[in-house]
């Protein structure tokens, strides 16, 4: 079965075609049985599609992808709301919240992990005015829209940090979001 997604022009490199197909399939079995767990909003937000010339035009994939993961997000923190109660999800967003204030709270420049100056990795000043704004956020409840998180993207620098560390913090605060979101 194949979807609408539109294709990149020419030779263009886009997502395969069978991978992304293969797993919005996976995803849609999943969407109509909640009782499966084919999928969760954790392995969408990590899922990867090879790039080949002309797949699927990126943008509109990862945009589909972004809404994939809300849904399949306010889902689970629903069930689990419903198996464990409203306590089970608050102390959720309370120990992901304190791993994200953990990492926030370390020197400027040494947030993360280096690469080492050989090597390169995510620029350390891009990284730090990110984690400034979720800072914010997180002392001000000032908004912070997902996707700016979600789609954040750094230069790489030779002594950056390790790009694995920074993915891994996005990842914690892109699931605060959702679960504040949908409490």
């Amino acid at each position: 079965m194949t979807y609408t997604f539109p294709s990149a022009e020419g030779k263009k490199h886009g997502y395969d075609k069978g991978q992304v197909d293969e797993f919005i399939e996976h995803a849609r079995v999943q969407y109509a049985d909640v009782s499966l767990e084919l999928v969760t909003a954790n392995l969408i937000r990590n899922t990867e599609f090879d790039l080949v010339a002309g797949g699927y035009l990126i943008s509109a994939v990862d945009t589909a992808m972004d809404r994939l993961e809300d849904a399949f997000s306010a889902r689970e923190i629903q069930r689990q709301k419903l198996f464990r109660g409203e306590f089970a999800v608050q102390d959720r967003l309370e120990r992901v919240t304190e791993i994200v204030r953990n990492r926030i709270s370390r020197p400027k420049r040494k947030k993360f992990s280096s690469v080492g100056w050989l090597l390169r990795g995510y620029d350390r000043k891009q990284v730090d005015k990110l984690l400034l704004l979720v800072e914010n956020h997180l002392n001000n409840n000032s908004p912070v829209p997902i996707n700016s998180v979600r789609r954040a993207i750094f230069k790489a620098k030779r002594g950056g940090y390790v790009e694995s560390q920074v993915d891994a913090f996005i990842d914690r605060v892109v699931e605060i979001l959702q679960i504040e979101k949908n409490r």
